[in-house]
């Protein structure tokens, strides 16, 4: 069985073809042999009745003689009703043994004398005299030599089949198999030269076509795993140079103040605020990644929803809780208003953990954003505006919260979403010189229809450049006056776009009409039913 797998698929098909020709074979040659010896059986009782039915005839109606039998090699023997044969051309083996073919019966039945086989058949016929019997016989030597000789042809016939059968099958496979290997062809150039070209699918739309569509898929499919491998690498590679370096330098300046303790513990306080923000620049990186690998795995229902909006809130209340004199109280509400409740077996395709985190990330950079813009406003007395380059960002725009700093750690460690590794806003956009600081106010919303859920974002912010507006989903794009003025690392709107992408939905970012940005996410429902094989991941 071992050396059967190791042969080629063609040489198995093969060798399985003339197996099951060569039993069909045997099979028909038997069959065929069997009908035609009935055949030629029942031929030959046929002449047996044809052979008595005359000397019959005659003895009923002159049982005293004389007996003319017939000749032309008929075989025949009348025997009266004391077992005396009257007349007889049987041959002298049979004639020897009358006594035994009288109890033979009215059933042809074959008797084997010495080498030779005979079909007997006896009848008896009533006459004054008594019962008196006809004996009729043939050789089967003739029969026996007819069959011999139709196996033979059979067998000759049934070996030339099988032949011809196996170099059928043979050619029949390698034609079939061929697209196979031109199949295995394109994928060896494929992989020599990194080329970005599928296997061609066949237009017969047969077995081997849906193989080609498998494959081509799963091409695709990890061209894609390496694509978002070699983007982390690049993108961490490029993006932790900087902090690290930043990280580098406070670490060396706080071995040149070592004998100012003040000095020092500045710098121990800098280098571990850039230490938090390289970790969470790592996890994002991570995040995002894990959430470009795959769809959403996760369900959640409105009331949860709901509730992992209060939560958020609360979160945002506690962030917006800023020590600092210029920072503006921030007045943060919520909302939800159902036009048509889900029911309970239409949910979102997001885990309640992933939810949140679009929650921290829109809410947390809102409140960033009113907050530098209201210290830009500060910088410049007398104007009542943002300068230049002030990293204003609405809800959900790229100024980077991070709410791994120390005032928010407690907090953070209470919270159901990874807040900390999940407000790393983008710090794309730039206030507008004449923007007015009015009433900072953020509000989340959530309503919901038959066939989705929508969450809307607003904040009283600088709002985000119009030209900036069509790539601030995109992974580290911050705008010009953004990344001096923040160190945002412009990952969190990639990852609500991420999230919402994976669960279906969209994100869809615009500036109000009356200053401010609004951000909306749209979840569609989906049905009940978990996914296979996953999880909900936190």
């Amino acid at each position: 069985m071992n050396r059967l797998r190791r042969l080629s698929i063609t040489a198995r098909i093969t060798i399985g073809s003339l197996i099951v020709a060569t039993l069909f074979g045997l099979v028909a040659v038997e069959v065929v042999r069997f009908g035609v010896a009935a055949i030629l059986h029942n031929a030959t009782v046929t002449l047996l009745d044809n052979d008595v039915a005359a000397p019959a005839a005659a003895l009923g109606n002159n049982p005293d003689g004389p007996f003319d039998l017939p000749g032309g090699g008929q075989e025949l023997a009348i025997v009266d009703a004391s077992g005396s044969v009257l007349a007889s051309t049987l041959p002298g083996s049979l004639e020897e043994d009358i006594s035994s073919l009288l109890k033979l019966g009215d059933q042809a039945t074959s008797v084997k004398v010495g080498d030779d086989q005979y079909l007997v058949l006896v009848r008896e016929v009533v006459t004054p005299n008594g019962v008196m019997h006809v004996i009729a016989a043939r050789n089967n030597e003739t029969t026996d030599l007819i069959l011999d000789r139709l196996t033979g042809a059979l067998a000759i016939g049934a070996v030339l089949l099988v032949i011809g059968f196996g170099a059928a099958s043979w050619l029949l496979t390698r034609a079939a198999l061929r697209p196979v290997s031109r199949m295995r062809e394109q994928a060896e150039r494929i992989a020599d030269v990194q080329s970005t070209g599928l296997l061609t699918v066949n237009p017969a739309r047969d077995e081997l076509a849906e193989l080609a569509g498998t494959l081509n898929d799963l091409i695709r499919r990890l061209r894609a795993s390496a694509e978002r491998e070699r983007q982390m690498v690049s993108d961490a590679s490029h993006e932790l140079r900087t902090p690290l370096a930043v990280l580098r330098g406070q670490l060396e300046l706080a071995e040149l103040d070592a004998g100012d303790a003040n000095a020092l513990l500045a710098d121990i306080r800098s280098s571990r605020s850039t230490a938090l923000r390289l970790g969470q620049l790592a996890n994002n990186l991570l995040e995002l990644s894990r959430i470009e690998a795959g769809p959403a795995s996760g369900r959640t229902d409105w009331r949860t929803l709901t509730d992992e909006l209060a939560d958020a809130i609360d979160r945002a209340r506690l962030l917006a809780a800023s020590p600092e004199e210029s920072t503006p109280p921030i007045s943060i509400d919520f909302d939800y208003n159902p036009r048509k409740m889900p029911s309970g077996e239409r949910l979102v395709g997001l885990s309640p953990t992933d939810f949140g985190r679009i929650l921290d990330n829109l809410i947390g950079n809102a409140i960033t954003a009113i907050a530098a813009a209201a210290t830009a406003t500060e910088g410049a007395p007398g104007t009542g505006t943002a300068g230049a380059g002030t990293p204003g960002a609405g809800a959900g725009t790229s100024t980077e919260t991070s709410v791994d700093t120390e005032t928010n750690a407690d907090t953070d460690s209470d919270s159901d979403s990874d807040s900390d590794s999940d407000s790393d806003a983008d710090s794309d956009a730039g206030a507008p010189d004449d923007l007015e600081l009015r009433d900072a106010t953020v509000t989340a919303e959530l309503t919901a229809t038959d066939a989705e859920v929508i969450l809307t974002v607003r904040d009283s912010g600088p709002g985000m450049p119009d030209a900036f507006i069509p790539v601030a989903l995109d992974r580290f794009t911050r705008a010009d006056g953004a990344r001096t003025a923040h160190s945002g690392g412009g990952l969190g709107l990639a990852i609500v776009g991420a999230l919402a992408g994976s669960a279906g939905g969209s994100v869809v970012l615009a500036n109000a009409p009356g200053g401010g940005l609004v951000v909306t996410v749209v979840l569609p429902l989906v049905d009940s039913a978990p996914i296979p094989g996953k999880a909900d991941q936190p």
